[in-house]
């Protein structure tokens, strides 16, 4: 059984996600048909998030670039496990997820931090 306060402490990142946050889209390519033959579908999954320009301590010059952002997104309507193989639409521009951490304590998901590409 998952910590009570672990659930508020989800409600309460949904909720300030939320009121400070803009609406995006989180997009994963869905596999159907058989094993053999698979459909792969998008499939969009709306969502709130926060974004914001990343820490400079976090730049490595690889993976991650001073122009790449951080966003927080709430967990509220995505399907679970982000992975950086889905796709975020924000203002109709489309992101690369090149870093995805869930905040898990305990095992409850309580949003997630994401670097996307600029």
């Amino acid at each position: 059984m998952v910590n009570p306060l672990y659930s508020r402490l989800q409600a309460t990142a949904d909720r300030l996600i939320k009121k400070f946050g803009q609406q995006g889209t989180v997009t994963r390519m869905v596999s159907s048909g058989p094993a053999y033959d698979p459909v792969l579908t998008p499939t969009d999954y709306p969502c709130k998030l926060a974004v914001m320009n990343i820490d400079l301590s976090k730049v490595d010059g690889t993976l991650i670039q001073a122009d790449d952002k951080m966003a927080y997104i709430s967990v509220s309507g995505l399907p679970e496990n982000l992975t950086t193989a889905d796709e975020l639409t924000i203002a109709g521009q489309k992101h690369a997820m090149k870093i995805v951490r869930p905040l898990s304590p305990a095992g409850l998901t309580v949003f997630y931090e994401v670097i996307i590409a600029a």
